[in-house]
Protein backbone atom coordinates (compact mmCIF):
# COMPACT_ATOMS: atom_id res chain seq x y z
CA UNK A 1 0.00 0.00 0.00
CA UNK A 2 3.18 2.41 0.85
CA UNK A 3 4.85 1.59 -2.37
CA UNK A 4 1.42 2.08 -4.29
CA UNK A 5 1.23 5.61 -2.67
CA UNK A 6 4.83 6.15 -3.03
CA UNK A 7 5.11 5.48 -7.00
CA UNK A 8 1.69 7.70 -6.89
CA UNK A 9 3.04 10.75 -5.82
CA UNK A 10 6.38 9.90 -7.87
CA UNK A 11 4.09 9.65 -11.09
CA UNK A 12 2.36 12.72 -10.31
CA UNK A 13 5.03 14.91 -9.59
CA UNK A 14 6.64 13.67 -12.90
CA UNK A 15 3.59 14.85 -14.94
CA UNK A 16 3.19 18.22 -13.05
CA UNK A 17 7.14 19.32 -14.41
CA UNK A 18 6.04 17.88 -17.47
CA UNK A 19 3.09 20.54 -17.29
CA UNK A 20 5.46 23.48 -16.60
CA UNK A 21 8.63 22.27 -19.37
CA UNK A 22 10.61 22.13 -17.08
CA UNK A 23 11.46 18.51 -18.10
CA UNK A 24 11.13 17.67 -21.52
CA UNK A 25 10.18 14.18 -22.80
CA UNK A 26 13.04 12.01 -22.83
CA UNK A 27 12.07 11.16 -26.88
CA UNK A 28 12.89 14.99 -27.73
CA UNK A 29 16.08 14.66 -25.70
CA UNK A 30 17.34 12.01 -27.23
CA UNK A 31 16.33 13.10 -30.94
CA UNK A 32 18.42 16.79 -30.08
CA UNK A 33 21.24 14.50 -28.14
CA UNK A 34 21.79 12.37 -32.03
CA UNK A 35 21.15 15.11 -33.88
CA UNK A 36 23.82 16.99 -32.32
CA UNK A 37 26.47 13.76 -31.68
CA UNK A 38 25.50 13.10 -36.03
CA UNK A 39 25.47 17.15 -37.35
CA UNK A 40 27.66 19.25 -34.80
CA UNK A 41 31.06 19.87 -35.17
CA UNK A 42 31.68 23.48 -33.60
CA UNK A 43 35.12 22.67 -32.85
CA UNK A 44 36.44 22.24 -36.08
CA UNK A 45 36.29 23.85 -39.47
CA UNK A 46 36.07 20.64 -41.00
CA UNK A 47 36.46 20.35 -44.88
CA UNK A 48 39.02 17.82 -45.94
CA UNK A 49 38.93 14.16 -46.60
CA UNK A 50 40.79 13.30 -43.23
CA UNK A 51 38.67 15.21 -41.40
CA UNK A 52 35.63 13.62 -42.84
CA UNK A 53 37.07 9.84 -42.57
CA UNK A 54 38.08 10.63 -38.80
CA UNK A 55 34.54 11.91 -38.04
CA UNK A 56 32.23 9.72 -39.61
CA UNK A 57 34.47 6.70 -37.62
CA UNK A 58 34.76 8.47 -34.09
CA UNK A 59 30.99 9.13 -34.72
CA UNK A 60 30.01 5.41 -35.02
CA UNK A 61 28.54 6.17 -39.08
CA UNK A 62 31.22 3.55 -40.40
CA UNK A 63 29.55 0.50 -38.20
CA UNK A 64 28.55 -2.35 -40.57
CA UNK A 65 27.83 -0.18 -43.71
CA UNK A 66 29.28 3.31 -44.60
CA UNK A 67 26.82 6.05 -44.09
CA UNK A 68 26.44 7.64 -47.49
CA UNK A 69 26.02 10.96 -46.81
CA UNK A 70 26.36 12.90 -43.46
CA UNK A 71 26.70 17.05 -42.95
CA UNK A 72 28.57 18.59 -39.93
CA UNK A 73 27.67 21.86 -38.92
CA UNK A 74 30.42 24.10 -37.55
CA UNK A 75 28.81 26.59 -35.33
CA UNK A 76 28.25 26.69 -31.58
CA UNK A 77 24.92 25.31 -30.72
CA UNK A 78 22.48 27.94 -30.21
CA UNK A 79 23.28 29.24 -33.71
CA UNK A 80 21.77 26.56 -34.63
CA UNK A 81 19.22 26.08 -32.08
CA UNK A 82 18.34 29.27 -33.27
CA UNK A 83 17.40 28.33 -36.76
CA UNK A 84 14.32 27.30 -35.37
CA UNK A 85 13.38 30.48 -34.93
CA UNK A 86 13.03 30.75 -38.80
CA UNK A 87 9.62 30.79 -40.42
CA UNK A 88 8.09 26.72 -40.44
CA UNK A 89 8.74 25.44 -43.96
CA UNK A 90 7.92 22.01 -45.72
CA UNK A 91 10.48 19.55 -44.99
CA UNK A 92 11.22 16.34 -47.65
CA UNK A 93 8.82 14.43 -45.61
CA UNK A 94 5.70 16.93 -46.24
CA UNK A 95 5.59 17.78 -42.28
CA UNK A 96 5.99 21.47 -41.90
CA UNK A 97 8.11 21.51 -39.10
CA UNK A 98 11.28 22.78 -40.86
CA UNK A 99 13.02 25.58 -40.95
CA UNK A 100 16.10 27.28 -42.88
CA UNK A 101 19.89 28.43 -42.42
CA UNK A 102 23.06 29.25 -43.61
CA UNK A 103 25.91 28.05 -41.61
CA UNK A 104 29.22 26.52 -42.12
CA UNK A 105 29.25 22.84 -43.05
CA UNK A 106 31.36 20.01 -44.29
CA UNK A 107 29.74 17.37 -46.29
CA UNK A 108 30.81 13.96 -46.15
CA UNK A 109 30.43 11.83 -49.30
CA UNK A 110 31.43 8.09 -49.16
CA UNK A 111 33.31 7.30 -52.24
CA UNK A 112 32.54 3.41 -52.18
CA UNK A 113 36.62 3.00 -52.26
CA UNK A 114 36.93 0.91 -48.73
CA UNK A 115 34.38 -1.10 -46.68
CA UNK A 116 33.46 -0.95 -43.50
CA UNK A 117 34.56 0.20 -41.18
CA UNK A 118 36.93 1.54 -43.06
CA UNK A 119 35.03 3.85 -45.26
CA UNK A 120 36.39 6.68 -47.38
CA UNK A 121 34.90 10.08 -47.74
CA UNK A 122 35.07 13.20 -49.65
CA UNK A 123 34.81 16.30 -48.55
CA UNK A 124 33.11 19.55 -49.37
CA UNK A 125 33.11 22.05 -47.40
CA UNK A 126 31.18 25.99 -47.91
CA UNK A 127 28.92 28.02 -46.36
CA UNK A 128 25.37 27.17 -47.22
CA UNK A 129 21.51 27.08 -46.73
CA UNK A 130 20.70 24.19 -44.70
CA UNK A 131 17.25 22.78 -43.55
CA UNK A 132 16.45 21.45 -40.20
CA UNK A 133 12.98 19.88 -38.80
CA UNK A 134 12.70 21.24 -35.10
CA UNK A 135 10.38 20.11 -31.97
CA UNK A 136 9.42 20.19 -28.73
CA UNK A 137 8.88 23.31 -26.61
CA UNK A 138 11.52 25.22 -27.07
CA UNK A 139 12.10 24.14 -30.10
CA UNK A 140 15.48 22.29 -31.26
CA UNK A 141 16.39 20.84 -34.18
CA UNK A 142 16.47 17.21 -34.26
CA UNK A 143 16.59 16.14 -37.92
CA UNK A 144 18.87 17.45 -40.95
CA UNK A 145 16.67 17.58 -43.83
CA UNK A 146 18.79 19.12 -46.51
Amino acid sequence: MALQKTLSLLLLSLLTLLGLGLVQPSYGQATYERFQWQHVDSTERGGNNFYCDTMMQRRGMTSGVCKELNTFIHENIETINNICNAPNIRCKNGRMNCHEGVVRVTDCKDTGSSPAPNCRYRARASTRRVVIACQGNPLVPVHFDR
